[in-house]
C-alpha cells in the first residue's frame, strides 16, 4: 500500500487532470470485441487535447506517452485522436485515446471490474497533455483508499477533475428539476426518505423490476446529489477559516456518500421484492458467527429451524461491484450451499466467473448489462425479474 499511497500523494501535488472509472468489460476486452482499450468520454478528449478538435484533415491525431505505475510494464505511446470521418462523406465521428500497448492492465480481461485512475500531465501552456500516469487497483485495499476520499464509484459512471479529494471531483452534473420538500432544507433526509420521495419521479410505464431498478437508481442518485448540494455549497462558497475546516466537510460528504451508496441499492431492491408480490425475506437477519447476509429468504425463523428443508432457503447478497468482492459472501449462511450475489459490475471475466461457480456464486445482474459480460456466460446470469419470480412460486404457499 505504500507505494499506492506515494503515488497518490505525487499525484495529488501536481498538476493532473484525473479521470476514475471501473474497468468494463468492454474496455478490457473480457467480451472479445475488438474495442481498442478504454474508452474515455469525447469531451474528455477534446479538454486533454485542444489541438486535434478540428476537421481540418481526416482524422487529426498527436501521441503522448503512456506510463503504467501500478504494474510492471514498459511506457507506450498512446495515441489522442478524432476520427472525423464524417466530415469527409463516411459516418464516424468519435475522440479516442487508442495504442496503450502491449501488457497494459487497462486490456487485461481479469483487470474486470478494477477501479482506474489515469493521470493526465496538464500542459501549463494549455497545449496537449504530454503524458498520463495510470493506476489499476490490484485490491479492495488500495480501492477502499479512493472511495473513502471521494465516495463509491459505481460501475458505468466515472469521475473526472484536476484534484483528488472529497470536494474536488466532479462525479456527475446535478439536476435540479426537482423541488426538494422545505424539511430538507434544514436536514439531511435519511436514504429511504429520498427513495419514498423519488417514487413520485419514477418512470410508470415499466413493470419490468430489472427496468425499474437501473431507473430509480439514477433518479434517487439525482435527488441525492440535489440535497447533498444544498447543504454544502453555501459552505464552500463562503471559504474556510483553516485547512482543517476543509477537511472536516469533505469527510462528511465522502462518509455521507458512502453511507448513501451502502444501502441504497438493498433499500431499492427491498422495495422491488415487495411491489413484485415477493413479500418473504429478511434483512440483515443474523446466521453462524453473527453474519448478516444482506437478504435472507423466506425468513431468518425458517433458517434457524432445523425442519424447513434446506434446498428451499436462499440468500441474496448485494454489491455494487463483484471483482474479489464476491468471496466476502462465501460463508454469510453456512445452511445454503448455492448463493446468489446481486452485481451492477460491467462484466467478468471468463475465469473470474468459473472460480465464481466452483464456489456455488450464482450473479443476478440487471437484463440491461447482460450484453457487457462475456458471450459464454450471459446465458448463465440471472435477471432481477427472474429471480423474483423463482422466489415467488417457490414460497406461493407459505402463508
Amino acid at each position: 500500500m505504500s507505494g499506492f499511497h506515494n503515488w497518490l500523494l505525487e499525484i495529488a501535488g501536481g498538476n493532473y487532470f484525473l479521470y476514475i472509472k471501473r474497468l468494463s468489460a468492454n474496455d478490457t476486452g473480457a467480451t472479445g470485441g475488438h474495442q481498442v482499450g478504454l474508452y474515455i468520454p469525447s469531451a474528455i478528449v477534446e479538454k486533454l487535447f485542444p489541438t486535434i478538435n478540428h476537421t481540418g484533415v481526416l482524422n487529426p491525431s498527436v501521441l503522448l506517452t503512456a506510463h503504467v505505475s501500478s504494474h510492471d510494464c514498459p511506457d507506450s505511446q498512446a495515441r489522442a485522436i478524432y476520427y472525423n470521418n464524417r466530415h469527409f462523406g463516411k459516418t464516424r465521428n468519435e475522440k479516442r485515446i487508442t495504442r496503450w500497448g502491449r501488457g497494459s492492465p487497462l486490456q487485461d480481461p481479469e483487470n474486470t471490474g478494477a477501479l482506474t485512475i489515469l493521470a493526465f500531465r496538464i500542459d501549463e501552456q494549455k497545449r496537449d497533455s504530454p503524458s498520463v500516469d495510470i493506476w489499476v487497483c490490484a485490491s479492495t485495499n488500495e480501492e477502499d483508499v479512493i472511495e473513502a476520499a471521494i465516495g463509491e464509484i459505481v460501475p458505468g459512471t466515472l469521475i473526472a477533475g484536476q484534484i483528488l479529494g472529497g470536494l474536488s471531483l466532479q462525479q456527475a452534473p446535478v439536476n435540479h428539476k426537482y423541488v426538494i420538500p422545505e424539511e430538507w432544507h434544514q436536514r439531511f433526509p435519511s436514504g429511504n426518505e429520498i427513495i419514498r420521495y423519488a417514487a413520485g419521479h419514477y418512470v410508470k410505464n415499466s413493470r419490468d423490476p430489472d427496468e425499474q431498478l437501473i431507473d430509480r437508481r439514477r433518479i434517487e442518485y439525482d435527488i441525492f446529489l440535489l440535497v447533498e448540494e444544498l447543504h454544502v455549497l453555501d459552505i464552500i462558497r463562503e471559504g474556510f477559516g483553516s485547512v482543517d475546516e476543509f477537511i472536516a466537510l469533505a469527510n462528511s460528504v465522502s462518509n455521507r456518500r458512502k453511507s448513501r451508496a451502502g444501502k441504497s441499492l438493498e433499500l431499492h431492491l427491498e422495495h422491488l421484492f415487495i411491489e413484485h408480490g415477493l413479500r418473504h425475506f429478511a434483512t440483515q437477519a443474523v446466521t453462524e458467527g453473527n453474519k448478516k447476509p444482506d437478504f435472507l429468504f423466506p425468513s431468518a425463523q425458517a433458517y434457524h429451524d432445523a425442519e424447513f428443508p434446506s434446498e428451499n432457503l436462499r440468500m441474496l447478497a448485494v454489491k455494487t461491484t463483484c471483482k474479489d468482492r464476491w468471496r466476502q459472501i462465501l460463508n454469510e449462511a453456512n445452511r445454503i450451499p448455492r448463493m446468489h450475489l446481486f452485481t451492477l459490475q460491467e462484466g467478468v471475466s471468463q475465469a473470474q466467473y468459473r472460480e465464481m461457480q466452483e464456489e456455488g456464486v450464482r450473479l443476478v445482474v440487471p437484463s440491461s448489462l447482460h450484453k457487457k459480460y462475456p458471450e459464454a456466460v450471459r446465458a448463465e446470469l440471472m435477471t432481477l425479474g427472474a429471480f423474483i419470480a423463482e422466489l415467488t412460486g417457490l414460497y406461493a404457499e407459505l402463508p
